[in-house]
This record gives C-alpha cells, sequence and structure tokens, in this order.
C-alpha cells in the first residue's frame, strides 16, 4: 500500500484519538510524553474485541502485548497530528461518517421490540400474513400421464398401458435411478410437465385434489419417498413417483410474536428516520443545481489505485452512503473503525 493510504488507514482506526477526548480516568498503565492509557481505557478496548480474541489476553505477557498496540496508536495519532493529517479532507470526511452513525446510533437506539410494539398491530400482521406462519403439509411428486375417456373398451387398454409402463420403470430404476424422468419425456401426455421429466413440484392435498381428483390425492399424499404406484384421475391413469415432503407448519401467534414485532420495529424506526432526515433537509432549504451536476466528470471505474474496502471516501472505496437506523448504516464505517488495530496472535 502507498504511503499516503497506509497513513490514511492508521487515521481512521485511530479517529477516536484524533477527535477531542474525555477526560481519562482510573489508574494509568501506560505514560509518557504526550502518551497516557489507563486501566479503564485499557479494559474497554479489549472489551471491544470478540471473546474469541479477549481470551487470549489474561496473562502479563498477553496484556502488555495488547497495550503495546495502544501506545503505538497513540504514538502514530500524535505524529500524524504534527504532519497536519488531523485536518487532512480525508480524514475529516471519514470522521464525518463516524460521527453521523453514532448520532443515528443514539438517537434511534434499539429498544425492545416486544414491549414497544402494541400486541394489537402484531396479531393484525399475523392475521393478515397467516399464510406464512399456517401451512399444510406438501409433497413432491413426479407423473407420467397415460390420457384415457372416461369409459370404454379404450380406457381399459390405456390402462394395461399403463401397468406396463410402471413395470418397465420399476424395472429399469434397479440400474437407472433417472429411468421415470427419462420415461416421462418419451411417453407422457402431460405437456406441461413431460419437459420437466414428470416434476409437478411440491402440492398441497388441496392442490392435488383440484387438480387430479380427491382419490389421486387420498391416495398419492401417503407415498413414501421413493415409492411408485398407478394411480387413476379424471385425465386418465397416472404413474406416479413420490420424491419429496415438505412437513406441515403450524405456528401460532405467541410463538410469533417477537419476530413479529422486530419486523415492525424495524420498519418504524427505518420509517421515522426518514421522516426525520426529510425535515432536516426542509430546514435546510436543498436545492440541487443539476446543470453543474450534469457537468462532474465520473473517473473510469479503473482509475487511480485501488480503495479501502468499506471505507468510502478514504484513499478510494465506495460511494459516501446516507447512513441507516442502526444497527447497519451503510457506506460508513462503524464504531470498529475508530478501535485500535487487533493485536497479533501469539506465533
Amino acid at each position: 500500500m502507498p504511503i499516503r493510504g497506509t497513513t490514511l488507514a492508521v487515521l481512521a482506526l485511530a479517529l477516536a484519538a484524533c477527535s477531542p477526548q474525555p477526560k481519562k480516568s482510573g489508574p494509568a498503565v501506560a505514560k509518557g510524553e504526550g502518551v497516557l492509557i489507563t486501566a479503564d481505557e485499557f479494559k474497554a478496548r479489549l472489551d471491544e474485541q470478540s471473546p474469541f480474541i479477549r481470551q487470549r489476553y489474561t496473562t502479563l505477557e498477553r496484556k502488555k502485548e495488547f497495550l503495546d498496540n495502544l501506545v503505538r496508536m497513540e504514538l502514530l495519532t500524535r505524529a500524524a497530528e504534527k504532519a497536519g493529517l488531523d485536518k487532512d479532507p480525508d480524514v475529516l470526511a471519514t470522521m464525518k461518517k463516524v460521527m453521523v452513525q453514532k448520532y443515528v446510533q443514539k438517537t434511534f437506539s434499539d429498544g425492545d421490540p416486544v414491549k414497544e410494539v402494541p400486541e394489537a398491530d402484531a396479531r393484525k400482521f399475523y392475521d393478515e400474513h397467516r399464510d406464512d406462519y399456517v401451512k399444510p403439509e406438501k409433497v413432491r411428486l413426479s407423473v407420467i400421464l397415460v390420457a384415457a375417456p372416461a369409459s370404454g373398451p379404450e380406457r381399459a387398454k390405456k390402462a394395461a398401458q399403463a401397468k406396463k409402463l410402471l413395470a418397465r420403470i420399476q424395472a429399469e430404476e434397479k440400474k437407472n435411478l433417472m429411468a421415470f424422468a427419462a420415461a416421462a419425456r418419451e411417453a407422457s401426455d402431460d405437456a406441461a410437465t413431460k419437459a420437466a421429466g414428470g416434476d409437478i413440484g411440491l402440492k398441497s392435498a388441496d392442490e392435488l385434489e383440484k387438480t387430479y381428483g380427491k382419490d389421486f390425492a387420498a391416495a398419492a399424499v401417503p407415498l413414501p419417498q421413493g415409492a411408485l404406484a398407478l394411480l387413476e384421475s379424471p385425465q386418465g391413469f397416472l404413474v406416479v413417483k413420490a420424491t419429496g415432503r415438505q412437513p406441515a407448519i403450524d405456528r401460532s401467534f405467541e410463538q410469533v410474536r417477537p419476530q413479529i414485532a422486530s419486523r415492525l420495529y424495524r420498519e418504524k424506526r427505518t420509517k421515522d428516520f426518514e421522516e426525520f432526515v426529510k425535515r432536516l433537509r426542509d430546514e435546510a432549504r436543498v436545492t440541487v443545481d443539476d446543470a453543474a451536476l450534469e457537468k462532474v466528470a465520473v473517473a473510469p471505474a479503473n482509475a487511480g489505485a485501488p480503495g479501502m474496502p468499506g471505507m468510502p471516501g478514504v484513499h478510494g472505496g465506495g460511494p459516501t452512503a446516507i447512513p441507516a437506523p442502526p444497527p447497519a448504516a451503510p457506506g460508513a464505517p462503524g464504531p470498529s473503525a475508530a478501535r485500535p488495530a487487533t493485536p497479533p496472535a501469539q506465533k
């Protein structure tokens, strides 16, 4: 990475140190000229790491390794400030993103969805979307239709033809698991499923009854996976293979209320946030000069050095995005951007 990119990367990680700091409390664990790291600060930085990382730093030797990273960050921050990089436009732009992120998190902080979303609202959503929580059992079938008239000698002839087809498939499947699909493409009179090897997808008993009749549905639904059968329908005779099953779903309102409340709460926070931004925009009387905007030249995608992923506005990267309500703010570095680099693992 070029020197400029390296410096900005360090500054991005040290944004908290670049900005005015609150008064530090607790005994000092490291100090020097312009450097002070307290026990409280050390613990706060360590607590920001994942549990997997934290468990490495239980001994004095390991704690010194982590502290060394904090000291380095302080020293590099002082060096960067002396170089005037605390006023660098890229650094200030990144700091602005972190500041906005923290403001959004503070203003639209998380609450308890179950407590804040009225039960009546959650139940109304459940009733309007019941099909998402209550679903009948479904079976997946493949069929080969031998079309036949409702009665007469021709139907008996077609019944015999279907029986021969079933026996043939049963014999061929012992050597070729794709025998059914091949036979369907060759012999089925059902144009809608022929090209798919007879597959009709997942169907409930009601759906099967509407298409093939009540007797067919009653016989097809209990078929175990892999079973072959010859069934009748008003259209004729069907060689059927059961290929899958989806259990019924019956989730009560009480079971899904927390999930529904979380969804409604997120939607409300998003709406509140958008209304808040709109009010700020209206109060600021924002106008857009389309002519000036249209004249702005956009550099080709391959122009310049590679950016820093996830760090828009700092030495490349993606476009600056307006933060969404917490927990996510697309395009803006999260709080971790202001933390020291994770100390290396023990070799």
